[in-house]
C-alpha cells in the first residue's frame, strides 16, 4: 500500500551560535547552559518505509538520564519523548518532541525541534523554566539514535552542526512486519528474576523456562509468586511480553 511522506532531499549550512536564555517575568535575562544525558530507552516503537528507493524510519520513544548544570531550574533527571523522522540513505532526518528536567524546585519543560544530520542533533529549545515564572529558550545538539537516546547533548553550549534540511513529498510503502513466530505461555512459580530475565517453574513439573526482560518491565514480581507467563521469541530467543499473578 502506498503511501505519502516526506524525504530528506538536501543539506545546507546555517549560521547560528548555542545559546540559552532564562527569561524572567521581572525582565531579566540570564545566559545558561546545561549537559544533558538521556541513553535509557523505553516505549521504543519504529516503522521503516521505502520512499523512491530511500529507507525512512519512522520510529517514537521515552529517554531517560541526567541533566548537569549550575543553574538549578537545569539540573537534575532529565526526561525526553522524541519523534523521530530518519532517511537511513541520505542519513539526514529530523526529531521533534518535548523535553522535561525534574529540578530541585519544580519542573523546567520545554519542546524541541532539531536536524539530525548522521546522528547529530542540531536544534532549538523553547518552554518555561522553574515553578513557571519563566521562559526558557536554547539551541540543543548532541548524538541521538533510536536505540541509544542522546549522548553528549548540550543546551546553550557546544557546537552544533549548523545544518537545514529540504523534505519533499514521495511515493512510500510500508515494510511488512515481521510477526513473532512463536508464542510461549508458562504457568507456574517465579524461581529467579533480574533486571535482564526471568525464570518460572511449570506448575507441572516439566523443565523451567526463561525469558529475557526487555521493554515490558514486570512491576511487584518476587521469587516464589505464581505466575502466569507469556513470551514471544524474538531474533532467537523469548522476550517478556506479558506477566500477571495466579493464585
Amino acid at each position: 500500500m502506498k503511501k505519502t511522506f516526506f524525504v530528506v532531499a538536501a543539506l545546507a549550512a546555517l549560521v547560528a551560535s548555542s545559546v540559552a536564555v532564562a527569561h524572567l517575568k521581572s525582565g531579566n535575562v540570564t545566559a545558561v547552559s546545561a549537559t544533558l544525558s538521556a541513553p535509557t530507552t523505553a516505549h521504543l516503537t519504529t516503522r521503516t518505509l521505502t520512499c523512491d528507493g530511500q529507507v525512512i524510519e519512522v520510529s517514537n520513544g521515552r529517554y531517560t538520564g541526567t541533566s548537569t548544570s549550575t543553574t538549578a531550574d537545569l539540573a537534575g533527571t532529565v526526561e525526553l519523548r522524541v519523534h523521530s523522522v530518519y532517511n537511513t540513505t541520505t542519513k539526514l532526518g529530523w526529531v521533534d518532541g518535548s523535553l522535561k528536567i525534574r529540578a530541585a524546585d519544580n519542573r523546567t519543560s520545554a519542546g524541541f525541534t532539531a536536524i539530525n544530520s548522521d546522528g547529530k542533533l542540531d536544534g532549538w529549545v523553547r518552554g518555561s523554566a522553574g515553578r513557571g515564572d519563566g521562559g526558557f529558550f536554547g539551541s540543543l545538539s548532541g548524538s541521538f539514535s533510536k536505540t541509544g537516546g542522546l549522548t553528549s547533548g548540550q543546551l546553550g553550549t557546544g557546537t552544533g552542526a549548523n545544518a537545514a534540511v529540504l523534505a519533499k513529498r514521495a511515493d512510500c510503502n510500508a515494510s511488512e512486519t515481521t510477526r513473532p513466530s512463536v508464542r510461549l505461555t508458562v504457568r507456574g512459580t517465579v524461581e529467579s528474576i533480574s533486571s535482564s530475565e526471568i525464570k518460572v517453574k511449570p506448575a507441572d513439573g516439566s523443565a523451567s523456562q526463561t525469558c529475557t526482560i526487555g521493554e515490558r518491565k514486570p512491576e511487584r514480581i518476587e521469587t516464589g509468586d505464581k505466575v502466569e507467563m507469556t513470551c514471544l521469541q524474538r531474533e532467537g530467543k523469548f522476550v517478556l511480553e506479558k506477566i500477571s499473578k495466579r493464585r
